[in-house]
């Protein structure tokens, strides 16, 4: 049966024109059905999932398509990867952190947030991590019949908060602060306490008193309109969430692909991880000053705030350690080492590309060193 087309889809462009200019047989074209849990409106859609597409139908002549359902249209945060499993749809946005029993290995290292200070660090070391270096990461996919093509990091999470204002870690105490994950885990170790929902909820649950604050990177200020409620931002970054699967496709719907379509899904890789990374930096500096100028205000923090969360830093590991344990992965250290390895090896990278805001010949080097590192060695089957 053919899937239901839901009004306001974006859709990849320009498949008529590719198909004359490629020679294409339309009656061949094979469509794949992407599901986002995220706002239509989001970067990922508007940027690195539409360039990506566009690219991919131009390289196959319109043999292959897509079409985005967005905004939890076909599966929410929590059943998308259900939906990909099953082959309800061909591809989604997974976000491990909502199924931490059925990714415990790839939620082992999204669970290691406190260590990322860099989002353009985490991005690259998510990604090697997992598509060549750690067997098992991949295979926590793959035995939900699915197979993970590329990730990326957030920025920074900061504390963003309706009527609280926190400089000083004694100012958290009692705090309900949305947090899921390692970030909920600090959150309740500095003395908060965390509220898990989806961010779609988040919104909802400031407004209503539910949450003081909520821990997330800078765009989320816009993403989810926030910065209707927000009044404060906490000017401290406390780690990064890098468990964002953004581009994987169900095993089934991949072995029908021909090798020229694997192909070019597998060449404009590097590009999309390079987009969203540049797009996430680029929009922390632009939705900064877009905030205060609607007033929303930037609190220095005090002296002990940042020891406070770097030593909870120090003792994180083995929590992360021993959860991975609960959930039944059996030898968590040799990955927990692997990924600060590669941690300390795109902070390198980074650091020797340049400092500060990258240009567009940074983004060209970053992009590069995405494809040298990673992506050029991934064997796809």
């Amino acid at each position: 049966m053919k899937r239901p087309r839901i009004a306001g889809v974006v859709a990849c462009a320009g498949v008529l024109s590719a198909v004359l200019a490629f020679g294409g047989d339309p009656a061949s074209a094979r469509e794949l059905i992407y599901s986002s849990a995220i706002p239509a409106k989001h970067p990922l859609h508007e940027f690195g999932l539409k360039q990506y597409f566009e690219n991919v139908t131009k390289d196959t002549g319109g043999s292959l398509t897509f079409e985005l359902f967005p905004g939890g249209t076909l599966a929410s945060a929590k059943t998308t990867l259900n939906a990909v499993r099953t082959g309800s749809v061909d591809m989604g946005l997974l976000a491990d952190i909502y199924n931490p029993n059925d990714l415990p290995v790839s939620t082992l290292v999204s669970d290691l947030a406190v260590l990322g200070k860099d989002a353009r660090v985490m991005t690259g070391a998510v990604n090697e991590t997992i598509a060549i270096d750690c067997e098992e990461c991949k295979q926590d996919y793959l035995e939900e019949n699915i197979l993970p093509l590329a990730s990326y990091s957030l920025t920074p999470y900061y504390l963003m908060c309706v009527d609280a204002e926190i400089t000083s870690i004694e100012h958290m105490k009692g705090k309900k602060v949305r947090a899921t994950g390692a970030m909920g885990q600090l959150v309740a170790g500095v003395g908060g306490t965390a509220v898990n929902i989806t961010s779609s909820e988040i919104y909802e649950a400031l407004q209503r008193g539910q949450a003081d604050c909520a821990l997330g990177p800078m765009p989320w200020l816009k993403t989810y309109s926030l910065w209707d409620l927000v009044k404060t931002v906490t000017d401290s970054g406390v780690g990064t969430y890098h468990g964002t699967n953004f581009l994987n496709v169900n095993t089934k719907s991949w072995e029908k692909l021909s090798a020229d379509e694997k192909a070019a899904m597998g060449k404009h890789l590097a590009s999309a991880v390079r987009t969203m990374a540049e797009i996430y930096e680029k929009d922390d500096v632009r939705i900064k000053q877009e905030a205060q100028e609607k007033g929303i205000r930037w609190l220095t923090v005090e002296e002990d705030f940042a020891p406070a969360i770097e030593e909870f830093r120090k003792g994180d590991v083995q929590r992360v350690i021993e959860t991975a344990k609960s959930r039944g992965v059996e030898n968590p250290e040799p990955i927990v080492e692997l990924f600060e390895d590669k941690v300390r090896k795109w902070t390198e990278i980074v650091a020797d590309i340049g400092s500060g805001e990258w240009g567009d010949a940074e983004w060209d080097a970053y992009q590069e060193k995405l494809e040298s590192e990673v992506f050029s060695k991934v064997q796809y089957p």
